[in-house]
């Protein structure tokens, strides 16, 4: 992993840490799915990815949930803040699964 990737997942982490979570996602469940438990799962995935590598346990679990935000990203489409919130949460999981 280069440093330029590390700094941008870092830099981008840093600003995604300032964002608050939607109020309006605590209890909405787009296709069925809990967006407090699919943040933290993703988020505690790349804070692990800034450490050091991932094991396989947490490189499936990026994947999963990659595919999940991009499978309720539609739903959230009335909610400007709640898909930037995870829009950006799926481009961080991105970079944190290519390191």
């Amino acid at each position: 992993m280069s440093d330029t990737h590390d700094d941008q997942l870092a830099t981008l982490w840093q600003g995604f840490l300032d964002l608050p979570f939607p109020q309006s996602c605590y209890r909405r469940f787009p296709a069925g799915e809990d967006l407090v438990l699919l943040d933290s799962h993703l988020a505690g995935c790349v804070s692990a990815a800034l450490t050091g590598p991932l094991d396989q346990r947490r490189r499936e679990a990026l994947r999963t949930g990659i595919a999940t935000v991009h499978r309720i990203l539609p739903e959230l489409a009335d909610d400007p803040g709640a898909a930037d919130y995870f829009t950006r949460l799926r481009e961080l999981a991105e970079l944190a699964g290519a390191r």
